[in-house]
């Protein structure tokens, strides 16, 4: 049930440019949930994209309200909500990797290949829900029903990922006698 909450300011996207960031942030999504081999309806169910859009005068950066800090495309805050121990390290590089090309791709700006020449006023988060902090269809949902509700398909090491993660957070946990 990874999640997007995607911030912008009023008046940057169209109708248009919405529906196509819409699809190309739910294939973050569905790499995150397992990968091209896992796209299908159960995963694009669980694969939400909510906009925000923001006053232009409820925007600052660096004091500004206006883009002396700010790069092409624009500026944009990407909350990406993603199930506890679900992505290591390489995988959330993938991720800001992704968004940030997604929004250059949906804006038809290249990415320029000198990074460090340009303002970071794309800005990407990954939080990690809990496990057992999410729930749907009345019950709770972990990493594990995540994996299953979407089925097989995906990236086999992704679960294995998940699975080594989950079994480690247990046996840290009784070790140190937290409860369930």
């Amino acid at each position: 049930m990874p999640m997007i909450h995607f911030h912008y300011p009023a008046g940057s996207l169209t109708a248009i440019r919405k529906s196509d960031l819409a699809e190309r942030l739910t294939h973050v999504l569905i790499e995150i949930e397992g990968g091209a081999g896992s796209d299908g309806p159960k995963a694009r169910s669980i694969s939400w994209v909510m906009f925000y859009e923001i006053a232009s005068d409820n925007w600052a950066i660096g004091g500004k309200f206006d883009d002396t800090y700010v790069s092409p495309p624009g500026k944009f805050l990407v909350n990406v909500h993603v199930p506890e121990g679900s992505l290591g390290r390489d995988r959330k590089a993938m991720v800001h990797r992704m968004v940030d090309q997604a929004v250059f791709d949906g804006f038809d700006v290249s990415m320029p290949d000198d990074l460090e020449s340009r303002k970071p006023s794309i800005f990407v988060q990954i939080t990690e829900w809990p496990e057992g902090n999410m729930g749907a269809l009345g019950k709770t949902w972990g990493l594990a029903d995540i994996g299953g509700y979407v089925g097989g398909g995906g990236d086999p090491a992704i679960g294995q990922r998940g699975k080594a993660y989950m079994m480690a957070r247990a046996k840290l946990r009784a070790t140190a006698g937290f409860p369930d």
